[in-house]
């Protein structure tokens, strides 16, 4: 039986001991002895793009879906493998520079225009509201789930849900609390945070471990090995299409809800789209620009992470399409949600250390993510909307201030809970009407309006601002009627 204090105690307790690991990596960096110069730690602290929709979405995508999951993975590993030399060329330009966020880098290629790096952390501050929802309500459900442990209960309606009674609420408030303390105890120029990187590495470590877990407690245990589990899908009409590329009836939604409808026709289109998608997310979502770009302390570890990171993504997938096609097994008739599978299997099998293990690694994989994001976007709301305002206006204040320190830090905290309020708002209200997949992919759509920014600022001299702006602002425009303004149709 797991009570509600031991949820809570692990919980914390775990969130603790990341803060304790930021706190000694600091402590490490001030007495130049950085514990993140190290090719595995690079490597790991790029696998924060495997956030809860890694954990708990693909299982819920494959089950409905089948293969579809794939491409978010084989993206950025194309990316990563083939797509080096382009790496290579933002992080040395970042560092000649001292390039603090994606939205100082585009615009250190147009002439350091602050209006469109004004326009880029707009644009990110709004596209990765969705994907911060996406991690409120992994995180809420599971709490909800496991709380009620052995019972397996579903389908929670959130906007029934008063505000001050609600458990995300709270999640939300105590995550602003520790990006706070993780991000911003104090400024740094090149905004670097050897404790945040090493916390992160160690988040990767654990949600990996999880998924193993529980993915050879599943095959192993519930099952007889990988023959046995398959060979039960197969009987089941819904999951023999399932082992086939593009084999969805017309009409099959892909990601889960309305949001997506697709042939199969328009199967190899559609993963095509998100082949791209992914490609350009490994650069454009600002928190794997902060950890590939804006942390790294030394180009040489992409050399190692070109190998050990689509190493890491092989490793966290091994396990999906079981753990999807038991769920399916077991839960028959959508009885469970088919993102909860992950934790539900422990649960119906009344195994309560393995249930808190998922849970722990669920919640790894959505705080660390936060965490990082939060971080990004608050710099960029800091430095590139907020300050250049400020400083255009003739205010006396302002102006006799001998240091920003106090201010810098204000404004930064002040924006994580922004950030983190907007996205409990947008969870709130639309959580329950879409997949953890769906309202990931809003985000994925969002970010990868700055691939032609980006490059063609490294690679086209008839690159312009005025393009720039156009591009994004044209993007932005059809990203915000055709994806996001739907979104919230439902609600």
């Amino acid at each position: 039986m797991l009570k509600t204090e031991t949820i809570l105690l692990v919980s914390f307790g775990y969130i603790g001991l990341l803060f304790a690991i930021a706190y000694w990596g600091d402590k490490r960096a001030d007495q130049g002895r950085s514990v993140i110069s190290n090719p595995y730690i690079y490597a790991l602290s790029l696998a924060v793009y495997c956030t809860a929709w890694t954990f708990y979405g693909s299982v819920g995508l494959a089950a409905s879906s089948g293969l579809d999951f794939l491409p978010v993975y084989i993206g950025p590993t194309l990316m990563t493998i083939l797509g080096w030399f382009v790496l290579r060329k933002i992080i040395r330009i970042s560092k000649i520079h001292r390039i603090t966020s994606i939205a100082d880098f585009i615009a250190s290629r147009y002439g350091k225009s602050t209006t469109l790096g004004g326009i880029v952390a707009l644009i990110a501050v709004i596209g990765i509201i969705p994907y911060i929802a996406l991690q409120l309500k992994a995180i809420s459900t599971s709490y909800l789930l496991i709380n009620n442990y052995p019972q397996i209960s579903g389908g929670f309606k959130f906007t029934d849900i008063p505000v001050f009674q609600d458990t995300a609420f709270y999640v939300t408030l105590i995550l602003a609390v520790f990006s706070i303390l993780f991000g911003t105890r104090h400024l740094d120029a090149a905004e670097r945070h050897e404790g945040v990187v090493a916390a992160i590495a160690f988040e990767s470590i654990v949600k990996l471990a999880a998924f193993l877990t529980v993915g050879i407690f599943v095959t192993y245990a519930i099952h007889h090995g990988f023959s046995d589990l398959f060979s039960k899908a197969s009987q089941i009409p819904d999951l023999r299409q399932s082992f086939t590329m593009g084999s969805q009836p017309p009409g099959t939604i892909v990601a889960g809800d309305n949001l997506s409808t697709s042939t199969s026709g328009s199967a190899f289109s559609d993963w095509s789209m998100v082949l791209f998608m992914s490609m350009m997310a490994i650069i454009c979502l600002p928190r794997q620009f902060q950890v590939a770009v804006v942390e790294n302390v030394n180009e040489e570890h992409l050399n190692w992470a070109i190998w050990l990171f689509p190493l890491y993504l092989l490793a966290i997938n091994l396990f999906v399409l079981p753990v999807a096609f038991s769920g399916v097994i077991h839960f028959p008739q959508g009885s469970v949600n088919a993102d909860d599978y992950v934790l539900a299997l422990p649960m119906a099998e009344r195994h309560p250390v393995i249930t808190l293990v998922v849970y722990l690694g669920g919640l790894s994989a959505a705080t660390g993510m936060v965490i990082v994001e939060t971080i990004a976007l608050s710099t960029m709301i800091c430095n590139n909307i907020v300050m250049p305002v400020l400083l255009h206006q003739p205010l006396m204040v302002l102006s006799e201030r001998q240091d920003y320190t106090g201010m810098l830090l204000f404004i930064r905290r002040s924006s994580i809970v922004l950030v983190l309020l907007l996205g409990y708002i947008y969870f709130h209200n639309i959580g329950e009407f879409y997949a953890l997949v769906s309202i990931g992919m809003i985000s994925f759509a969002a970010v990868p309006q700055f691939a032609p920014a980006i490059l063609g600022g490294l690679f086209w001299k008839g690159a312009t601002r005025t393009g720039a702006v156009a591009g994004l602002l044209a993007g932005f425009a059809v990203w915000s009627y055709t994806l996001f303004l739907p979104s919230l149709v439902q609600a």
